[in-house]
Protein backbone atom coordinates (compact mmCIF):
# COMPACT_ATOMS: atom_id res chain seq x y z
CA UNK A 1 0.00 0.00 0.00
CA UNK A 2 3.14 2.20 0.97
CA UNK A 3 4.10 1.55 -2.59
CA UNK A 4 1.43 2.62 -4.76
CA UNK A 5 0.94 5.46 -2.22
CA UNK A 6 4.37 6.85 -2.89
CA UNK A 7 3.74 5.88 -6.75
CA UNK A 8 0.61 7.72 -7.28
CA UNK A 9 2.48 10.64 -5.68
CA UNK A 10 5.60 10.59 -7.58
CA UNK A 11 3.21 10.23 -10.69
CA UNK A 12 1.00 14.00 -9.24
CA UNK A 13 4.24 15.34 -8.91
CA UNK A 14 5.97 14.71 -12.28
CA UNK A 15 2.43 15.53 -14.05
CA UNK A 16 2.58 19.03 -12.56
CA UNK A 17 4.56 21.78 -14.27
CA UNK A 18 7.14 23.20 -12.49
CA UNK A 19 5.51 27.04 -13.30
CA UNK A 20 9.33 28.85 -14.58
CA UNK A 21 9.08 29.05 -18.09
CA UNK A 22 12.80 27.36 -19.44
CA UNK A 23 15.37 29.68 -21.26
CA UNK A 24 15.86 28.68 -24.73
CA UNK A 25 19.32 27.14 -23.80
CA UNK A 26 17.29 24.99 -20.97
CA UNK A 27 14.78 24.00 -23.97
CA UNK A 28 17.83 22.94 -25.89
CA UNK A 29 19.46 21.06 -23.57
CA UNK A 30 16.25 19.10 -22.43
CA UNK A 31 15.52 18.23 -25.77
CA UNK A 32 19.23 16.84 -26.30
CA UNK A 33 18.69 14.84 -23.34
CA UNK A 34 15.23 12.70 -25.34
CA UNK A 35 17.69 12.69 -28.95
CA UNK A 36 19.47 9.42 -29.40
CA UNK A 37 22.91 10.02 -31.13
CA UNK A 38 22.76 8.26 -34.39
CA UNK A 39 26.32 7.03 -33.83
CA UNK A 40 26.52 6.01 -30.23
CA UNK A 41 23.84 2.96 -29.56
CA UNK A 42 21.24 4.62 -27.01
CA UNK A 43 23.32 7.27 -25.26
CA UNK A 44 21.33 11.18 -25.68
CA UNK A 45 23.34 13.40 -27.68
CA UNK A 46 23.82 15.21 -24.64
CA UNK A 47 25.55 12.94 -23.19
CA UNK A 48 27.93 11.71 -26.63
CA UNK A 49 31.01 13.01 -27.67
CA UNK A 50 30.94 12.48 -31.17
CA UNK A 51 30.99 14.76 -34.08
CA UNK A 52 27.16 14.03 -35.41
CA UNK A 53 26.28 14.76 -31.68
CA UNK A 54 27.78 18.00 -31.33
CA UNK A 55 25.95 19.21 -34.68
CA UNK A 56 22.90 17.46 -33.75
CA UNK A 57 23.20 20.08 -30.33
CA UNK A 58 23.84 22.89 -32.08
CA UNK A 59 20.82 22.41 -34.75
CA UNK A 60 18.79 21.75 -31.70
CA UNK A 61 20.03 24.73 -30.35
CA UNK A 62 19.25 26.98 -33.79
CA UNK A 63 16.31 25.29 -33.81
CA UNK A 64 14.55 26.64 -30.78
CA UNK A 65 15.77 30.16 -31.10
CA UNK A 66 14.25 30.20 -34.86
CA UNK A 67 10.90 29.01 -32.57
CA UNK A 68 10.50 26.20 -33.15
CA UNK A 69 8.49 23.47 -29.99
CA UNK A 70 9.69 20.41 -29.21
CA UNK A 71 7.40 18.16 -30.81
CA UNK A 72 8.06 19.72 -34.21
CA UNK A 73 12.20 19.50 -33.60
CA UNK A 74 11.31 15.71 -32.70
CA UNK A 75 9.64 15.37 -35.64
CA UNK A 76 12.91 16.62 -37.87
CA UNK A 77 15.26 14.13 -36.04
CA UNK A 78 12.51 10.71 -36.46
CA UNK A 79 12.10 11.88 -40.32
CA UNK A 80 15.82 12.19 -40.62
CA UNK A 81 17.11 8.82 -38.60
CA UNK A 82 13.69 7.05 -37.99
CA UNK A 83 11.85 6.88 -34.39
CA UNK A 84 14.75 4.77 -32.76
CA UNK A 85 16.53 8.16 -32.30
CA UNK A 86 13.52 9.34 -29.84
CA UNK A 87 14.55 8.49 -26.39
CA UNK A 88 11.00 9.00 -24.78
CA UNK A 89 8.64 6.24 -26.16
CA UNK A 90 4.94 7.92 -27.02
CA UNK A 91 1.90 7.18 -25.10
CA UNK A 92 0.22 5.52 -27.80
CA UNK A 93 -0.57 2.04 -29.49
CA UNK A 94 1.92 -0.79 -28.11
CA UNK A 95 4.48 1.91 -26.83
CA UNK A 96 2.60 2.52 -23.94
CA UNK A 97 3.13 -0.59 -22.57
CA UNK A 98 6.17 1.17 -21.36
CA UNK A 99 4.27 3.60 -18.89
CA UNK A 100 1.28 0.85 -17.87
CA UNK A 101 3.67 -2.28 -17.53
CA UNK A 102 4.82 -0.90 -14.33
CA UNK A 103 1.92 -0.74 -12.54
CA UNK A 104 0.70 -4.00 -14.12
CA UNK A 105 3.38 -5.73 -12.54
CA UNK A 106 2.46 -4.10 -8.98
CA UNK A 107 -1.12 -4.54 -9.56
CA UNK A 108 -0.58 -8.27 -10.14
CA UNK A 109 1.78 -8.45 -7.15
CA UNK A 110 -0.38 -7.05 -4.47
CA UNK A 111 -3.07 -9.10 -5.99
CA UNK A 112 -0.97 -11.98 -5.46
CA UNK A 113 0.17 -11.26 -2.32
CA UNK A 114 -3.95 -10.42 -1.24
CA UNK A 115 -4.82 -13.59 -2.69
CA UNK A 116 -1.87 -15.87 -0.93
CA UNK A 117 -2.90 -13.98 2.62
CA UNK A 118 -6.79 -14.44 2.42
CA UNK A 119 -6.39 -18.58 1.17
CA UNK A 120 -4.37 -18.71 4.94
CA UNK A 121 -6.11 -20.50 7.33
CA UNK A 122 -6.34 -18.69 11.15
CA UNK A 123 -5.95 -22.00 13.86
CA UNK A 124 -8.07 -24.10 12.07
CA UNK A 125 -6.19 -27.27 9.81
CA UNK A 126 -9.44 -28.37 8.63
CA UNK A 127 -9.44 -32.00 10.17
CA UNK A 128 -12.26 -32.99 11.74
CA UNK A 129 -11.97 -35.21 15.16
CA UNK A 130 -14.42 -38.19 16.75
CA UNK A 131 -15.64 -37.04 19.84
CA UNK A 132 -13.18 -40.40 21.14
CA UNK A 133 -10.23 -38.26 19.52
CA UNK A 134 -10.96 -34.92 20.91
CA UNK A 135 -11.09 -36.61 24.15
CA UNK A 136 -7.70 -38.26 24.44
CA UNK A 137 -6.37 -35.12 23.26
CA UNK A 138 -8.28 -33.44 26.03
CA UNK A 139 -6.47 -36.29 28.37
CA UNK A 140 -3.04 -35.82 26.96
CA UNK A 141 -2.99 -31.59 27.63
CA UNK A 142 -4.07 -32.34 30.69
CA UNK A 143 -1.04 -34.55 31.58
CA UNK A 144 1.09 -32.19 30.03
CA UNK A 145 0.22 -29.29 32.01
CA UNK A 146 0.65 -31.60 35.25
CA UNK A 147 3.78 -32.59 34.05
CA UNK A 148 4.53 -28.56 33.36
CA UNK A 149 3.03 -27.47 36.47
CA UNK A 150 5.17 -29.89 38.82
CA UNK A 151 8.44 -29.38 37.07
CA UNK A 152 9.07 -25.60 38.60
CA UNK A 153 8.34 -26.62 41.48
CA UNK A 154 10.83 -29.65 41.51
CA UNK A 155 13.51 -27.19 40.42
CA UNK A 156 12.99 -25.45 43.73
CA UNK A 157 13.64 -27.99 45.83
Amino acid sequence: MLLALVALVALLYGSFDAGDPETPSERAASLAATIACPQCSGQPVSESSAPIAQVIRAEIKEQVDQGRSDSEIRAYYVEQYGQWVNLNPSSSGFDSLVWISPFLVVGIALGGLTLAFSRRKSDSTGIELTKDEEEQIREIRKVHRTDLETSPNDLNT
